[in-house]
């Protein structure tokens, strides 16, 4: 008996053999990205646009600002020591050292600025004033150039805890060292103390009665 649907089969077998033959090229291409980026045949999305994935972190809470006093609490003098090396061959270290390309260095924590006697300093650090204390040293030593444009010294030191390290050995280059900042006290220890406070002045007025 014939099929009365062969005719229809036959005519849909080509469809699919011409859309494999025709839309299959485009199809890799649209799942490629096209063809103008590139050829080394890994499988990318493509979208009109950039896309960015929203993470975790994105909608996490920001990560804590860690201060140069808590940093300078941490430092290691031995560590800035070892770093400091980077800079001898400019500035010396110890007491009634000559000045080199840069100014000698001991007790510079707490010192006015271009203050050095005998050394030639750029305009820009005479202009700049006031006294090194830890907050301008270590902007200073973060990106010179860009914290004092126009001063001879081109050194920078990127990573946090390597400036205290640095800050915490400079301070050591004195007979009288300046203080390292205050660590600020919290809201909650506050609050810790004044509780504390109160349970023992509650527990002493029991102890009396």
């Amino acid at each position: 008996m014939k099929d009365p649907l062969f005719t229809n089969k036959i005519a849909g077998a080509i469809l699919a053999a011409l859309l494999l033959i025709f839309g299959l090229p485009q199809l890799t291409k649209a799942l490629t990205g096209g063809g103008h980026h590139g050829g080394d045949g890994e499988l990318h999305l493509a979208y009109g646009g950039d896309i960015q994935l929203a993470t975790a972190a994105d909608h996490g809470d920001p990560e804590p600002v860690v201060t140069l006093a808590q940093l300078m609490a941490d430092a290691s003098i031995a560590g800035g020591e070892r770093r400091a090396a980077l800079c001898k061959s400019c500035h010396t270290f110890e007491e009634g050292g000559a000045n080199g390309a840069g100014p000698n260095l001991w007790n510079i924590v707490g010192r006015q600025v271009a203050s050095v006697s005998g050394f030639n300093y750029t305009s820009a650090l005479q202009e700049a004033g006031g006294v090194w204390s830890y907050d301008r040293l270590d902007a200073y030593l973060k990106n010179s150039q860009d914290y004092i444009p126009g001063t001879a010294m081109t050194q920078r030191f990127a990573r946090d805890n390597q400036r205290a390290d640095f800050l915490a050995y400079l301070s050591s280059l004195s007979n009288n060292p300046v203080p390292f900042p205050e660590l600020e006290v919290t809201e909650a220890v506050t609050e810790d103390a004044a509780m504390g406070m109160a349970t023992e002045a509650v527990e002493e007025a029991a102890e009396n009665h």
